[in-house]
């Protein structure tokens, strides 16, 4: 069956759209792993995974900086379930700054959204 120009016009768009998207996600997810990272940790100096994730990873160079920074998030997102494991103090995690909780918890999750199809 054949489409008409409008349904390949649209698919079309829906290609440069998504392609587009995912690029600049890409770009956006870089910089932020890079500019963010340590400036998150600091903000967790009691925490025993900041400490024991560097160590792992510090020599994994940017791949290592990304997983921490993933990491970082996770434990953010879930601060009462991490914190029953002794992986982050509470307090800290409570009284993270919003402004950098929110730039990360709007990466990886408009990574997830974009790069997961």
């Amino acid at each position: 069956m054949e489409k008409s120009r409008n349904e390949l016009c649209t698919d079309r768009f829906d290609f440069t759209f998504s392609l587009c998207s995912s690029d600049s996600t890409e770009i956006w997810l870089i910089y932020m792993t890079h500019r963010f990272t340590e400036e998150a940790e600091s903000f967790l100096p009691k925490s025993t995974f900041v400490e024991a994730n560097r160590a792992a990873y510090s020599q994994a160079g940017f791949i290592g900086k990304g997983m921490r920074n993933g990491f970082l998030t996770l434990v953010l997102m879930i601060p009462g379930l991490c914190a029953k494991r002794g992986v982050v103090d509470i307090a800290e995690a409570k009284n993270f700054p919003k402004d950098l909780k929110r730039i990360l918890f709007v990466s990886w999750g408009s990574c997830f959204v974009f790069l997961s199809h």
